[in-house]
């Protein structure tokens, strides 16, 4: 950076700012023009620029307020926006360190707005993606033992996120995190319970032939009872969580829990049951047939698979 541009840096985020000030005002009044969100979006992807090449021309307690500015952002309406803003939040947490602006999510977690909750939790994953799990995971955790509803289920929530963000990198942290899941798994909250099952979802999906299959067996433990939950978003979460883990751990190893129900004298039991095995064969039919089990020829009718038990 040259001198001149050293004043045009300041000047373009002195511009930022008022903008982001702008920007969030009109989210909440829902009025802007898509020509003026454009304009917003411009200057947003300009704040970023600079927060990922010339972030030491500006002061930290600068970046931390354009931070919280941001973060009323990430519930725009406008696609552009929301990921302009969660792109850019991600640079300046790069740029001034994790623990900061950390420090100051987790405390936000704290607040009655559920919208402000869940953008705080995903800002927390963008930390996490961009910074390392290894510098989030623990902060998190050791907020996990404020016994407080709404602060435990955004930690789950961001959890959640992170799991989503970071993919295959996931298998570093997976047994780090089962207790955490053990316990929110078997709570006797039921948003507690789906958004575990949301977090087992993503985080079976990252680490899917990575050798973590007694871990996930052991979260499949935990998932599995709530297959009879009557809440329908819970019962749409554990079945997510299977679906996960099916792939995560093979077709067969689910179809061994299923196979146990699929006759089971009460009606309600064998809904459920049946739901998930017919989520088994429509993904994965042909897997399935190493999974069955061997009958016995009775008469005319020939129950053996010679040529699958030939290659075995």
């Amino acid at each position: 950076f040259s001198f001149v541009s050293f004043y045009l840096l300041h000047t373009i985020l002195a511009i930022a700012c008022v903008v982001t000030r702008c920007v969030y005002g009109l989210v909440k009044s829902k009025s802007y023009h898509s020509h003026i969100a454009t304009f917003f979006f411009f200057y947003l992807s300009q704040v970023g620029r600079i927060a990922d090449r010339g972030a030491e021309f500006v002061s930290a307690k600068e970046w931390m307020r354009i931070c919280f500015e941001l973060l009323e952002l990430i519930k725009a309406h406008k696609k552009a926006i929301r990921r302009a803003a969660v792109s850019t939040f991600g640079y300046i947490a790069k740029a001034i360190g994790p623990q900061d602006v950390l420090h100051t999510l987790l405390n936000n977690l704290k607040v009655q707005d559920r919208q402000m909750r869940v953008c705080t939790t995903v800002a927390v994953a963008i930390v996490a993606e961009t910074c390392g799990p290894f510098t989030v995971l623990p902060a998190l955790m050791n907020e996990y033992r404020v016994p407080e509803l709404n602060i435990q289920n955004g930690v789950l929530k961001a959890l959640s996120f992170m799991f989503e963000y970071i993919g295959e990198m996931g298998v570093d942290y997976i047994y780090a995190v089962v207790p955490l899941l053990e316990d929110a798994l078997m709570d006797r909250d039921q948003v507690h319970r789906q958004t575990g099952c949301a977090t087992v979802k993503h985080l079976s999906l990252g680490v899917a032939g990575l050798g973590c299959e007694d871990a996930l067996v052991h979260l499949l433990n935990y998932v599995w009872p709530n297959i009879f939950e009557a809440s329908p978003h819970v019962i749409q979460a554990t079945c997510d969580a299977i679906e996960g883990l099916m792939v995560g751990l093979g077709p067969n190893v689910i179809l061994q829990y299923v196979l146990q129900g699929l006759y089971h004298p009460a009606r309600k039991v064998r809904e459920i049951y049946w739901k998930i095995f017919n989520t088994l064969y429509i993904y994965a039919a042909d897997a399935l047939v190493a999974g069955y089990p061997m009958l016995e020829d009775e008469g005319e009718n020939t129950y053996a698979r010679t040529t699958l038990e030939l290659f075995i």
